[in-house]
């Protein structure tokens, strides 16, 4: 995208989003007490599906070929994801917590699931999704207004599918009746619809803002067993909410140019690949940070790490082969 047609309204989401995502990951485990650990897994889940949203905005307007489209935009993922993976590996194996045996099967594993590293799996999912854009482009492209919104509204039927399961019996398995239209893949064609057909509306904003609030306020005050990765997490209604409100409200400012912001979008992929080995296995042991109370640790952690990040990865974005480390 040149710099005449740049969104860079999408620049400042990325950068939200990652700054999300590096927060999520922050606390060291016990820092805190539950309810704050909890609240802010919650708060900063939609940071992760918001890249998902932002990635249809751009590639679901794709008229490229699709051996076009994947030479030049699926490698651009491709090459830093088997990169990363091989370098958590590498880590395990320094560590000595894999064995030659199971390194090998990871390896082999290469691309059925994510290796190396629990964070790649957000890369092998989009990875997943780029190879199916040259399909859902075509199918875009010929479908009217009402055909995307019928589909939206299947899939955001499968997002309430964790709380019907509190009371029903629902089958998400692949003889259910809607397993085609759920998962990470109705964030890319919302992604789409927002950018094509949506119409800024407040009292749109403050519902989903309502929904993202009122429904974990149930779920706790009633008590009820459930699973806080089912029905407060990536694939739920409210997290989808407070994607929906940020992106929305994002897309309202002034479509100008800020020059920080679109460097560090532009390295968002370097920090989200660099982030986890630099917070886990560096900053969480400095035992200054240990001595901290959590609630001062966890954003001392955060911004510690999002900036070397940053800077690690513009130095690697100056090497000639970068774009095989960071896409860039």
């Amino acid at each position: 995208m040149n710099d005449n047609t740049r969104d860079y309204r999408l620049d400042i989401l990325r950068v939200v989003a990652i700054s999300m995502i590096v927060l999520m990951h922050s606390p060291i485990p016990g820092s805190a007490p539950g309810f704050v650990l909890t609240g802010l897994s919650y708060l900063t889940a939609s940071g992760l599906v918001l890249f998902f949203v932002i990635s249809g905005t751009l590639l679901l307007d794709n008229r490229l070929s699709s051996r076009d489209f994947l030479k030049r935009r699926f490698s651009k993922i491709l090459y830093p994801t088997l990169f990363w993976t091989l370098f958590y590996l590498g880590v395990k194996i320094v560590a000595g917590s894999q064995s030659t045996v199971n390194t090998l099967r990871a390896l082999l594993s290469i691309p059925f699931s994510a290796q190396g590293h629990g964070v790649l799996w957000f890369m092998y999912t989009l990875a997943g999704l780029y190879l199916l854009v040259p399909v859902l482009s075509r199918w875009l492209h010929r479908a009217s207004k009402r055909e995307v919104e019928f589909y939206l509204l299947l899939w955001g039927v499968t997002l309430i599918y964790p709380y019907l399961k509190l009371w029903l019996l629902v089958n998400e398995s692949n003889t259910g009746l809607l397993y085609y239209f759920a998962g990470y893949v109705g964030y890319f064609v919302l992604g789409y619809y927002l950018k094509h057909y949506y119409k800024y509306s407040f009292w749109h904003v403050i519902s989903a803002i309502a929904v993202a609030v009122v429904v974990p306020i149930v779920l706790f005050s009633t008590r009820l067993e459930f699973d806080f990765y089912s029905v407060l997490w990536y694939l739920s209604l409210p997290v989808a909410m407070m994607a929906f409100a940020i992106y929305v409200s994002v897309m309202r400012l002034p479509n100008k140019s800020l020059a920080l912001v679109e460097k560090v979008s532009k390295l968002s992929f370097g920090i989200y690949f660099i982030h986890i080995f630099l917070m886990r296995d560096i900053i969480w042991n400095l035992d200054v940070l240990n001595q901290l109370p959590g609630v001062v640790q966890i954003p001392v952690i955060a911004l510690t790490s999002f900036l070397i990040s940053l800077f690690l990865s513009w130095v690697i974005s100056k090497l000639p082969f970068s774009k095989y480390i960071i896409g860039v």
